[in-house]
């Protein structure tokens, strides 16, 4: 669990609204740069308290329709507006929507107005050329979703094939290697996203060590109609299937589906990313268990880490949130606000 080193009163509200200055986290920090292959070691990363001139963020998204990425608008928005800095906010419509995001790149390298750009990539490999003739001209962080290093001046990601193992390690500890296998569906998400190239290596690299019959995996689009047939073909073809794991849509979905079929407590779900739906659903015991990378945080330190690096400050060049798992024995007391957005807040596309 990420372990925060100030006193905030109450840890829940920690980061709701403005964060107070001078905040400090316990991170995941790797060297080299954008090398997942190395584990990481933790250090301490503190907030700046103000940036010395309003300095114009470009964040290009993915997309704002689900909550995670909105989670992480929140935290930019959040510490935009608590450092004095400026931030115009563009979403790509979705992760195939490749073209779109490299000409929203373009526009804000060329623009003039823009010091830095921060990047929730749509593809691992395939936004690398437009990031390096970007970075030709204006800085370029990657936030949330990892991406070749070439043309980086930072990055704040976790190792999503972390998330994965995290997901998976559930079934070691529930179902270890020897007993009765459990039969398990895995719904990871759309198959050419790098997240989830990597989200289902590290889950299948886990499950090894654990007694699973991985009877089926499907892919799609994280769309909801999408997620939701996947779900119900899972369970049309699997009628003994006994856990249905993978992406926060997918479970959120199922949660009505489950319930709808009369199979609570049949057909258990595991997540592999944290979402409202999915706190909620882990609260009430339908979901067993669900890995947070604090995407509210992400949003924070990518800021203060672009922020930073204008400014000449020393930062560490690739940070992220430490990944714990969420289940019903820390569900109560674990910062729910670093990887969720309050309630109220909606997505905010300026930050003037």
């Amino acid at each position: 669990m990420i372990k925060i080193s100030i006193i905030c009163g109450a840890a829940l509200v920690c980061l709701a609204g403005s964060a107070s200055a001078g905040e400090t986290w316990t991170v995941d920090q790797w060297s080299p740069s954008y090398d997942f292959s190395n584990n990481p070691k933790e250090t301490t990363y503190s907030s700046m308290e103000k940036a010395s001139k309003d300095w114009n963020l470009c964040v290009v998204f993915p997309h704002l329709k689900d909550p995670y990425w909105v989670a992480t608008n929140f935290g930019v928005v959040d510490q935009a507006r608590k450092l004095g800095v400026r931030a115009d906010i563009f979403e790509s419509g979705g992760y195939p929507n490749l073209d779109k995001q490299i000409e929203q790149v373009k526009h804000c390298a060329a623009a003039g107005t823009y010091d830095a750009i921060l990047l929730g990539t749509v593809s691992y490999d395939l936004m690398t050329p437009t990031v390096v003739e970007a970075a030709k001209s204006i800085p370029v962080f990657a936030t949330v979703n990892q991406i070749q290093g070439d043309g980086l001046s930072g990055m704040v990601a976790v190792n999503w094939v972390d998330m994965g193992r995290a997901a998976g390690r559930y079934f070691v500890e529930q179902h270890p290697a020897g007993s009765t296998p459990a039969k398990v569906a895995w719904i990871p998400g759309p198959e050419t996203a790098g997240w989830v190239k990597f989200t289902d290596k590290g889950f299948r690299e886990v499950i090894k060590d654990a007694a699973v019959d991985l009877v089926t995996v499907k892919y799609g689009d994280t769309g909801n109609d999408i997620q939701k047939t996947l779900v119900e073909d899972t369970l049309d073809e699997f009628p003994d299937v006994e856990y249905i794991a993978g992406n926060a849509v997918a479970i959120e979905a199922a949660m009505a589906i489950v319930r709808q079929r009369g199979l609570t407590g049949k057909v258990k779900l595991v997540a592999d990313y944290f979402t409202p739906a999915i706190y909620r659903g882990v609260r009430r015991g339908v979901i067993v268990s669900a890995p947070t990378d604090s995407a509210a945080l992400q949003g924070v330190l990518s800021v203060d880490q672009a922020v930073r690096f204008l400014e000449g400050t020393s930062t560490a060049d690739h940070i992220g949130p430490v990944i714990f798992n969420v289940d019903t024995t820390n569900v109560q007391d674990f910062p729910v606000a670093e990887s969720l957005a309050p309630s109220e807040f909606t997505p905010v596309f300026s930050v003037p």
